[in-house]
């Protein structure tokens, strides 16, 4: 096999490579990422349960979105990660979104994210949702699909740190439709 073909070969990917390669998309695409959780993060941003009883204090029922961000001063995207297509991360996202006092916390947590890290937001927002994940598409119309793909060249257990990983990623953007699209592209 020459070195040519070699590097269009695309290779599985990891949960922290589906994360790192969308977060780094996003920053390119002019959002701002105010949560990134990677696998191991431990949980940066966790979104507690208002239903759990106020005198536990673990976070049994909590949630963790892998990444959020912000654009435009009223678009939060809210993006699940893993390494291949993993329904129970769509119903966690419609749960989430479906759930009035837990998006209340969201908004507030976002809101406070935001004045942290000097981004600018307006409420009330507008919230997408996206999946991401290598592998097949899996479409849905309630939520925008990011499939990432790593080139063979691409080791995550020995990493180069002169080299920028993501030139070995490929991140390719599905949406529900042209609105959702161009709000997540433009």
């Amino acid at each position: 096999m020459s070195l040519m073909t070699m590097s269009i070969i695309k290779k599985s990917v990891s949960e922290y490579d589906v994360t790192f390669a969308v977060k780094e998309w996003l920053l390119k695409h002019g959002w701002d990422v105010v949560a990134f959780n990677p696998p191991g993060s431990q949980g940066t941003f966790t979104i507690p349960n208002p239903a759990k009883d106020p005198a536990y204090r673990g976070q049994t029922g909590s949630e963790a979105p892998d990444i959020i961000a912000v654009k435009d001063k009223n678009t939060i995207l809210i993006v699940e990660a893993k390494p291949q297509y993993n329904e129970s991360d769509t119903e966690k996202l419609t749960g989430l979104v479906k759930n009035k006092p837990r998006m209340e916390l969201l908004n507030e947590l976002v809101k406070k994210m935001c004045i942290a890290n000097d981004v600018a937001l307006d409420l009330p927002v507008r919230v997408i949702l996206a999946k991401a994940h290598g592998g097949e598409e899996h479409p849905r119309k309630d939520m925008a699909t990011f499939i990432v793909s790593t080139k063979d060249k691409w080791d995550a257990a020995s990493i180069d740190p002169s080299i920028d990983p993501v030139q070995f990623m490929e991140v390719e953007l599905k949406a529900p439709n042209d609105e959702i699209k161009k709000l997540i592209e433009a």
